[in-house]
């Protein structure tokens, strides 16, 4: 099982999102709910892969990857057949993504930065995914989802900077600062946003917070010589709250 806890918010929260759009617009399928199945098992199975070949390939660990890819698939197909065949092409933007982070963890780097972006970003396509039986139907839709995926990206990706920055990077002045930018950036972005397409204010407010938070928190912790020290629990906890705050935004303003 995945022992990184910070993890399951990030795999179900934009399943969530996009199925609760779907239905939300009367679009209510069989397969949305199969789906969220699927994407859990196939997480397992990505996840069980990366320990396999971190380990260069250990017999003890090929039994968990054989399993739940086996699982996957079968959901998959279930999937796909309740979804139609159209719902395959979401398998294109994956592929590149998934490829180079099982690489990253091959080559025992899955812990570097770009690794966590690389599975956060194929988190919030989950969004999509689960709004919509194809990209094309994505691209013909209003924008809601693809706002919430960008949300998405925004706060679980700052939150791989944030983690870094008060653990493995603690202390790292040029890290603190990178992290600053990511949150810097979402919260100019979100209002640009605001201001010229009528994204709502609320997410706004959601990352200047996040924005304090990314400063303040290293500031205070890791960043002084006897500084306040945080533990990974703590740190979850905390994130625990942001996450349902992104929740409850999402689903009084979308």
């Amino acid at each position: 099982m995945p022992n990184q806890h910070g993890a399951w918010a990030m795999i179900i929260i934009p399943w969530v999102l996009g199925t609760w759009l779907r239905f939300h617009e009367g679009r209510g399928e069989a397969y949305a709910l199969v789906l969220g199945l699927f994407w859990l098992a196939g997480y397992f199975a990505f996840h069980a892969t990366s320990v396999w070949l971190k380990s260069h390939r250990q017999q003890r660990y090929l039994r968990p990857v054989v399993t739940y890819a086996a699982a996957a698939g079968v959901l998959g197909i279930i999937t796909w057949a309740l979804g139609g065949l159209a719902l395959a092409w979401w398998i294109v933007p994956f592929v590149p993504v998934l490829t180079l982070a099982l690489w990253l963890a091959a080559s025992r780097h899955e812990r570097a930065l770009v690794g966590g972006l690389l599975t956060v970003a194929a988190a919030c396509l989950m969004v999509l995914v689960a709004a919509y039986a194809s990209p094309a139907e994505a691209l013909e839709s209003d924008g809601t989802a693809v706002g919430l995926a960008l949300v998405c990206l925004g706060y679980f990706g700052g939150t791989v900077f944030f983690v870094k920055s008060m653990i493995r990077e603690r202390g790292n002045a040029g890290f603190l600062a990178l992290s600053a930018g990511w949150h810097g950036a979402t919260l100019v972005a979100s209002v640009v946003a605001a201001a010229l397409t009528g994204f709502p204010w609320a997410w706004t407010g959601f990352f200047a917070v996040l924005l304090v938070r990314s400063i303040a928190l290293p500031l205070v912790g890791p960043m002084r010589e006897n500084g306040r020290r945080f533990t990974p629990k703590q740190l979850g906890m905390a994130e625990v709250v942001f996450s349902v705050a992104l929740l409850v935004i999402a689903f009084t303003t979308a």
